[in-house]
Parts: structure tokens; sequence; C-alpha cells
């Protein structure tokens, strides 16, 4: 989990976000700051934290996208939850090592 510090810089560019009247110039420089200050620090930070500071110039051009990672970013501001990949269950696995193994045993014989 990030550092109290680092929640409250985070809250702020949201809000920063979710205003009214966005500044993007503004929004930018906080995130830039917010990224250079968890570089120096020994913080291990979650990748939708590093995605989220660096990926600004792409949220403001793609509101879904941005509402997407505001989204995540608040999930993880309150719970400590993220999520970086897609989910495969366990039996998808088991699937694919069956009909890969079945493909083989049929090209062998």
């Amino acid at each position: 989990m990030v550092s109290s510090d680092t929640k409250t810089r985070l809250t702020a560019i949201l809000a920063a976000e979710e205003a009214s009247l966005v500044d993007w110039s503004i929004i930018d420089r906080l995130c830039d700051e917010l990224d250079r200050h968890l570089d120096a620090s020994s913080d291990d930070i979650p990748k939708i934290v590093a995605h989220f500071l660096s990926d600004s110039d792409i949220r403001a051009r793609d509101s879904g996208y941005g509402g997407t990672q505001r989204a995540a970013i608040r999930t993880y501001l309150a719970t400590g939850d993220y999520f970086d990949g897609v989910a495969v269950p366990w039996w998808g696995c088991f699937a694919l090592v069956a009909v890969v193994g079945g493909a083989i045993a049929w090209a062998l014989t």
C-alpha cells in the first residue's frame, strides 16, 4: 500500500480531473511531481499508479479511458486492491492444456 502522502496527492489529482473546469497542465505537473517523488523514494507502487501518473495526456484526450483509470485508482485508494491483467480461471488453463494435448496426440497418430 502507498503512503498517506501519496494517497493525498492521488486524491488531489482525481479532484483536479473531476473539477468542472479541468486544467490539464496543472494535472500534468501534479502527476510529474508525484512520479518523481515516488521514483526517489523506496515505495513499491503498483503498476496501476505508475500508469495513472504517466497517462494524463491520454486521459485528457479519451474520456472513456480516463474514467476507467480514475475508477481503478479510486478503488485502489479505498480498498488497496487493484487489477493489472486479465483474470484467467484455473479451469481455463486446464482446458487449454487439454486442447493442446489433444491436438498433439491427434497429430502424432
